[in-house]
C-alpha cells in the first residue's frame, strides 16, 4: 500500500504528530512518506493508495493556504484520504470542512484526528492554555491513530466493509465565527504589520518562513503582508523584532478571548479528552509575547 502525508507546520508540533502517525502508518503499509505542503507534487498524488493531510487550525478552519491547496487538487475519485490537525482551545469544524472539500474532489475521507497543540501569537499571553501539549501520550494516540486508518484503508480497498468513524462536530457554536474569518474581514480588523528597516538585518528568516510569499525585505519600500494568511509566524520568529504592528486593540481583547477558551477547554476536561497540563490561572495578559521577546532580545 503506497501512502504519503502532506502536513503544513509553523511551530513544528503539526509535524511531529505528522511524523508520528507515519510511524503508525508504516506499521501496517511499510513505509509511508512524508512532505510538506510546499513540496508536494499535485500530480502524484494519484499513485498514492492513501493519503493524509494535516494542518494547524487557524480561526476555527484550515489556514487559507490549506484551503487554497484543496482547491485546487486534480479529481481524485475514489483516492482515500485521512485528515487531521493540532489546535489550541478550540478547533471548530476545522476537520469536518476539510473533508467536505476534499470530497468534492471525488475523495473518500476513511479518517479523522485532532490534537491539542502549544502556541501562541504576539498579542497573547504566553505560556497559553494549551502549553505542555502534544505530549508523549498524545504522540501515542497519534501512532495509534496511524496504525488503525491505515488498517481500515487496507479492509477497504480489499472490498471489506469497514465503516469510517464520523467526524466529531466540537464546537459547532463557533462554525459561523469560521465564516466570518474571511481574508477579506481579518484585513480590515486585524493590525497591519510593518519592517523597521532600522531594525532589519535581511537575514530572511521572515520571507524564507512565510506560507504564502508574502515578504520581501529587499523590496522599497520592503513588502509585507502581500498576500497574508494572519499567521503571524513573522513577527514571532525575526530575531531583531523588525517586524512591528500597534498590537494594543488585540492585547486588550485577550482577557474575554481567553475566558470563553477556558470555558471550551474546562467542558472538554470533564468528557475526558482533554488534560490540563499548565495552571490556567497564571496566565499574565499584561505581558503578551511580543513584550517577552522585547526583554530578552534586550538581555542579550
Amino acid at each position: 500500500m503506497k501512502t504519503l502525508i502532506i502536513y503544513f507546520s509553523q511551530t513544528g508540533f503539526t509535524r511531529k504528530v505528522a511524523e508520528q502517525i507515519r510511524d503508525g502508518v508504516a506499521e501496517v503499509s511499510g513505509h509511508c512518506d512524508l512532505t510538506t505542503l510546499t513540496d508536494v507534487k499535485p500530480e502524484s498524488l494519484a499513485d498514492y493508495d492513501l493519503v493524509g493531510l494535516g494542518c494547524p487550525v487557524f480561526y476555527y478552519n484550515a489556514p487559507f493556504n490549506v484551503r487554497d491547496f484543496m482547491q485546487g487538487l486534480p479529481e481524485l475519485v475514489d483516492k482515500q484520504w485521512f485528515v487531521f490537525c493540532s489546535h489550541g482551545s478550540v478547533m471548530g469544524n476545522t476537520l469536518i470542512l476539510m473533508a467536505e472539500a476534499l470530497m468534492k474532489k471525488g475523495i473518500r475521507v476513511v479518517g479523522y484526528h485532532d490534537t491539542y497543540a502549544d502556541g501562541t501569537i504576539p498579542f497573547y499571553p504566553y505560556p497559553t492554555l494549551t502549553t505542555g501539549h502534544p505530549d508523549e501520550r498524545e504522540y501515542e494516540e497519534a501512532r495509534a491513530f496511524g496504525r488503525e486508518v491505515a488498517e481500515r484503508s487496507r479492509r477497504i480497498a480489499g472490498g471489506e466493509d469497514s465503516p469510517v468513524p464520523e467526524a466529531e462536530e466540537k464546537n459547532p457554536e463557533w462554525t459561523q465565527q469560521a465564516e466570518t474569518f474571511s481574508l477579506d474581514f481579518l484585513s480590515q480588523v486585524m493590525p497591519r504589520m510593518r519592517i523597521n528597516e532600522e531594525k532589519c538585518i535581511q537575514c530572511q528568516e521572515c520571507a524564507e518562513n512565510c506560507p504564502v510569499g508574502g515578504i520581501d525585505v529587499e523590496a522599497d519600500p520592503p513588502r509585507i503582508q502581500d498576500p497574508c494568511i494572519y499567521c503571524w509566524n513573522c513577527a514571532k520568529i525575526c530575531p531583531e523584532l523588525a517586524i512591528e504592528a500597534d498590537w494594543d486593540g488585540v492585547v486588550s481583547i485577550a482577557p474575554q478571548n481567553y475566558a470563553r477558551y477556558r470555558e471550551v477547554l474546562e467542558e472538554a476536561a470533564a468528557r475526558g479528552e482533554f488534560r490540563w497540563l499548565m495552571d490556567p490561572d497564571s496566565l499574565d495578559f499584561e505581558d503578551p509575547l511580543y513584550k517577552q521577546r522585547k526583554r530578552q532580545i534586550k538581555g542579550k
